[in-house]
């Protein structure tokens, strides 16, 4: 069983308005032993700038996290991390940002092409379709290549929106490229993660089974797991679907990290693991 969950957001993201009680609770119901709460912070471009991406901001989830520690001390173990988005916007101040405070674990992704989000592109248009996909690519292979952080989140978060549209974008379509973002990872010690948010409205978790396949291929050995839950009842959703495919992909278990220094977590089930 899969119990770290390194992708959870709290009330102190934009999007969510879950309490760290709840969560905490949700995660000990099920089983949990560890949860990373991996809070939003955004960079944007050009000049856009939102009121709760601030240092200040953080500093108080940090405060949060630390009183639910003791609340739960012995009983769960709560990591500080955070989720950078599009953190090569603004470097410097990406960099001041993660050197300012003690994270556990950063995750970086990317939301926003050409200053927008995902979300809004016209997926409906053949070409814009096209210059997306190609943009997404380009920005995450710059993000993998220069950023300070420990694991890629949600590669293919396109297809997600792309779905909703009715016109999936798979990445796997553009293989040496996205081959090329898996190498830069493998090669940098970094991790990528999968994130079964996706799920709860499609057969695969984000990024599916090939990619997982390419980037063992490439090197890559760190893998971790997160729900990218905004609601406590979608923490660790889809968890029990994971380990079997990974083991297929050739890794035998998971990471975690604290204090930003990686722990792998192997799977008991060693049979279905591939040596």
């Amino acid at each position: 069983m899969i119990n770290a969950d390194l992708h959870i957001h709290s009330m102190m993201s934009p999007d969510s308005r879950e309490d760290i009680d709840s969560i905490c609770l949700k995660a000990m119901e099920l089983g949990l032993k560890t949860i990373a709460i991996s809070d939003h912070y955004e960079f944007y471009w050009p000049d856009r700038h939102h009121d709760v991406f601030n240092p200040k901001h953080v500093e108080e989830e940090q405060k949060i996290i630390e009183k639910a520690r003791i609340r739960y001390n012995g009983e769960l173990n709560i990591l500080f991390a955070i989720e950078i988005g599009q953190p090569h916007f603004d470097y410097h101040n990406s960099l001041k940002l993660i050197s300012s405070f003690d994270f556990d674990f950063i995750l970086a992704s990317f939301h926003k092409v050409g200053g927008s989000d995902l979300m809004s592109h016209d997926y409906m248009d053949v070409e814009d379709r096209k210059k997306t996909l190609s943009a997404y690519l380009d920005g995450l292979l710059v993000m993998a290549s220069l950023f300070d952080f420990d694991s890629l989140a949600h590669l293919d978060l396109i297809k997600r929106y792309s779905l909703k549209a009715g016109h999936i974008e798979r990445i796997e379509d553009e293989e040496e490229r996205v081959r090329r973002i898996l190498r830069v990872l493998a090669m940098r010690g970094k991790a990528l993660e999968i994130n079964t948010s996706l799920l709860r409205d499609y057969d695969e978790p984000m990024p599916g089974e090939k990619v997982l396949s390419w980037f063992r291929e490439e090197g890559g050995c760190m893998i971790t797991v997160g729900s990218d839950a905004h609601k406590a009842d979608h923490i660790a959703y889809g968890f029990d679907r994971i380990e079997e495919m990974l083991c297929r992909c050739g890794f035998d278990g998971y990471y975690i990290y604290e204090g930003r220094k990686k722990k792998f977590i192997g799977f008991e089930r060693e049979d279905l693991c591939l040596n």
